[in-house]
């Protein structure tokens, strides 16, 4: 009756008939295995981590100096500062994913493989929403409540981090730039996505002139670059880059061509032949020699006119010792 779970969740008629496919259906999953044994690129990627460890290094004595030792103060920048690094590394990482889909798929989406590329930017605008929020948060903007004149905390970051803020500034106008860009390609409405994107851009905004502010007022520049600014199309280089070199990897290797055997020779079953006529030939020479040394030494003993007499039939018992050592 009512009681039954199967027909109280209506969500899936379990009653209805939906048939059943004529041949064997099996469920696909590709697995990509990591090129953990490529030394080229565990090369690069350990060149990567010192790289990363050295810049750390330095960035967390510009830090000490800043805020004169304090370490609960250090440590907030220091995390602060890896989140911004993060923040740039996943939005780079999620536009050559989108990039490698479509070029996969020929740039011929489908409407299910369209609301799954929705989807993924909307978790990848979410991730990008929060840590927005941390990075507005440090810098004493308000960010709950009505705003008013004044309501900002003072800002108290290091020029480090301000430098860092504007890097994930300008890595959000090609992020976002690549979003819009797959959105009228595919004739893509969403109001909620839009939305949420212009939310973000505002924030950062305020927060690009929160960082000139406090540039000016310590009297310092904008700190060097820390990594550079990869375009749309230097990640569109790189994932054709990627591609290109996994098609040479994947492609069968051409066997080579048979060695020919010695001329006339018919491969080994020629060289087999060649030595069995070779073995024949020296049996009969050594026959052959034999013979011979016979012949001479039996009509030594005999002597001229008496080989009829003492042997055994003259030519003829010479004639039977050849047929029996042949």
């Amino acid at each position: 009756g009512k009681q039954c779970p199967v027909r109280a969740d209506k969500i899936i008629d379990y009653d209805g008939n939906y048939g059943w496919p004529e041949g064997p259906s099996f469920e696909v999953s590709e697995v990509k295995k990591a090129a953990v044994d490529d030394p080229g690129a565990k090369a690069k990627q350990e060149a990567i981590e010192m790289l990363r460890e050295k810049k750390a290094n330095e960035r967390g004595d510009k830090l000490k100096k800043h805020y004169k030792g304090k370490l609960l103060q250090v440590s907030k920048a220091n995390g602060s500062c890896e989140s911004m690094d993060e923040a740039m590394d996943r939005m780079e990482n999620h536009t050559m994913r989108w990039m490698q889909t479509v070029l996969d798929k020929g740039g011929n989406l489908g409407e299910a493989e369209k609301k799954k590329e929705v989807a993924s930017f909307m978790d990848a605008i979410n991730e990008m929403k929060l840590a927005t929020l941390d990075f507005a948060q440090r810098s004493g903007m308000q960010l709950t409540g009505k705003k008013k004149a004044g309501g900002d905390a003072a800002d108290i970051r290091s020029s480090v981090e301000g430098g860092l803020a504007e890097e994930v500034i300008e890595c959000s106008v090609e992020f976002f730039g690549y979003i819009r860009q797959r959105m009228r390609e595919g004739s893509i409405i969403d109001s909620r996505l839009n939305s949420t994107m212009e939310a973000i851009e505002g924030i950062l905004n305020e927060l690009h002139d929160k960082n000139l502010q406090l540039l000016r007022k310590l009297g310092e520049p904008r700190p060097p670059r820390s990594r550079k600014l990869k375009k749309n199309s230097d990640l569109k280089s790189e994932v054709l880059e990627k591609k290109k070199q996994q098609e040479e990897k994947d492609k069968p290797a051409e066997e080579a061509p048979p060695r020919p055997g010695p001329p006339g020779g018919g491969g080994r079953g020629g060289l087999l032949g060649r030595f069995q006529l070779l073995t024949i030939l020296c049996t009969v020479a050594v026959r052959a020699h034999l013979i011979f040394n016979l012949f001479v030494s039996d009509a030594i003993q005999k002597g001229p006119g008496r080989g009829g007499a003492r042997g055994g039939g003259g030519r003829g018992g010479l004639l039977g010792k050849q047929s029996s050592l042949l």
